[in-house]
């Protein structure tokens, strides 16, 4: 079974997350998702319907989910059993005799 490597799963989280939290951030001052800001700002200090507080709380979210994304791929790994065998595309030539 494949692994994950670690660091990109838990940067890409990082990332997704944060950006999800700063857009609702930024579009809830339109109405949009303003109970969901009002809970998140009980976690993320800082965060708020604002375009100031949508980068705090992008910010806080980006730590937040790159934590996660590292807890989540460490434990993937831990019960996704030893890494398999690399498969090389690359066909092994018989070298010539010396």
């Amino acid at each position: 079974m494949a692994r994950l490597k670690v660091a990109p799963a838990a940067l890409a989280a990082g990332i997704t997350w944060g950006i999800g939290v700063l857009l609702l951030g930024w579009v809830s001052g339109g109405g949009w998702g303003a109970r969901l800001v009002d809970v998140l700002s009980s976690v993320y200090i800082g965060y708020a319907s604002t375009f100031v507080g949508g980068l705090i709380g992008g910010a806080w979210a980006f730590v937040d989910g790159f934590v996660a994304g590292l807890v989540l791929a460490f434990f993937y790994n831990a019960f996704a059993g030893p890494p398999a065998e690399s498969v090389s595309i690359l066909k092994h030539t018989e070298q010539p005799a010396h």
